[in-house]
C-alpha cells in the first residue's frame, strides 16, 4: 500500500481517483459491519463517575477486554455520533486481542445511551478523569487510539497533559481544524455523511432531553440540516462558547501539535471525504518533529484496506500496525 508524503499535492486526475476511492472505502466497510458485523472480543461493561464541569457528576462507560497479568493497555475512542460498537472500534479490540493486550473501548459522554449529558470535539476532561481512576493503577503503559473526532480528543488531551502512563497516542483520520472539517461535512456533496452524523447526534440528544434539561428543545434541534447549525444549537449553549466559530477556533488541536511531548502518530488519507487533506498538511508539517504522519493512498474515513502496511513491522492491517508502533 503506497504512502503519500504530506507535502505532496495530488494532480487533478489522481485527486479524483482518491476521492472516489475514499467514498468507496468509507461506505463499504461501514455497510459490511452493519450487515455482517465482526464479533468483538469478550468484554465486560465498565462504568465510572466523573465530574461534569457544572458541579455534578456524569456516568461514563465502555467495554473492557482484559488480559490477566499484562500491564499494557489500549484505550480506544470512537468518532462523532459513534459508539464503542462501531466497526473500527471492534477491529481495534480484535487487534489488541491478537497482540495480547487489554483494551478499553471508551464511550464519549452521552454516546452510550445513558442520556446524562453530551460531549464535544474538544472535551478532554472526561478522558483525563478516566485515566486517573484507581482502575488504571495496574497498568504501566497506556496507549490512546482515537478515530476521527475521538482522535482529535486524544491528541488534545495529550497536548494538555494526561499523566506519565500514556506512552503513545495514535489518531486515525482526525480533524485538526474543526472549522475546515465542518465546512467539508456541510458541503452539498456530503449530504449522505451529514445525514448519518446528524441522525446519531439527534438520537443522543433526544436521550439527554428525556432525562434532564437541554439548552434547546429536541424538536428544534432535529430541524438542523448542517453540522454547524447543530453545534450552534447544542454545543455552544451547553458549554458556554461565544458562538460556533469560537467553539471551532478555541478547541481545534492543530496549533497544539507542536507542543506534544508524547510519541504521536497520525494516519490520514488524501481521499478522506470527511477530513479535507489541505486542513491537515499545514499542522502536520509544522509539527513534523513531534508527530509521525502516515498518508495512505486508497483509504477512506477511518477505514483502510486490510493489507495496509505503515512500515512498523509485524502483522499487516491498520490497527495491528498502530499497536506495533505504540508498544515498540
Amino acid at each position: 500500500m503506497k504512502m503519500r508524503n504530506p507535502l505532496e499535492r495530488l494532480p487533478d486526475s489522481a485527486a479524483l481517483r482518491e476521492r472516489l476511492g475514499g467514498h468507496l472505502q468509507t461506505i463499504a466497510p461501514a455497510l459490511r459491519h452493519d450487515w455482517l458485523p465482526r464479533k468483538a472480543p469478550r468484554a465486560s461493561l465498565w462504568r465510572t463517575r466523573v465530574a461534569d464541569g457544572r458541579g455534578g457528576e456524569v456516568t461514563l462507560s465502555g467495554m473492557f477486554a482484559d488480559v490477566p497479568g499484562v500491564s499494557d493497555l489500549v484505550v480506544v475512542v470512537h468518532g462523532l455520533g459513534g459508539s464503542v460498537d462501531r466497526g473500527y472500534c471492534v477491529e481495534a479490540a480484535r487487534a489488541a486481542q491478537r497482540a495480547g493486550l487489554p483494551c478499553l473501548r471508551l464511550a464519549m459522554r452521552g454516546a452510550d445511551g445513558l442520556g446524562e449529558d453530551m460531549h464535544h470535539a474538544g472535551l478532554t476532561d472526561d478522558l483525563r478523569a478516566v485515566l486517573q481512576q484507581p482502575f488504571f493503577e495496574r497498568f504501566e503503559r497506556i496507549a490512546l487510539l482515537g478515530y476521527s473526532m475521538g482522535g482529535h480528543v486524544c491528541l488534545k488531551a495529550v497536548a494538555e497533559g494526561v499523566g506519565p502512563k500514556v506512552q503513545a497516542v495514535a489518531a486515525v483520520c482526525p480533524p485538526l481544524d474543526l472549522g475546515a472539517t465542518q465546512r467539508c461535512l456541510d458541503a452539498p456533496g456530503n449530504l449522505i455523511y451529514r445525514h448519518h452524523l446528524l441522525s446519531g447526534l439527534n438520537a443522543m440528544y433526544a436521550g439527554i432531553a428525556e432525562r434532564g434539561s437541554v439548552p434547546t428543545p429536541p424538536q428544534r434541534v432535529r430541524l438542523a440540516t448542517t453540522i454547524r447549525e447543530w453545534d450552534q444549537l447544542t454545543v455552544v449553549p451547553r458549554f458556554g462558547f461565544r458562538d460556533v466559530d469560537d467553539y471551532y477556533r478555541s478547541q481545534s488541536v492543530g496549533p497544539l501539535l507542536k507542543t506534544l511531548e508524547v510519541p504521536t502518530l497520525v494516519v490520514a488519507s488524501p481521499g478522506d471525504p470527511m477530513i479535507p487533506a489541505d486542513s491537515l498538511r499545514g499542522p502536520l508539517v509544522s509539527a513534523a518533529t513531534r508527530v509521525e504522519a502516515r498518508w495512505i493512498a486508497g483509504g477512506g474515513h477511518v477505514f483502510f484496506r486490510s493489507d495496509v502496511d505503515l512500515g512498523f513491522g509485524g502483522e499487516p492491517g491498520l490497527e495491528a500496525q498502530i499497536l506495533s508502533w505504540c508498544f515498540r
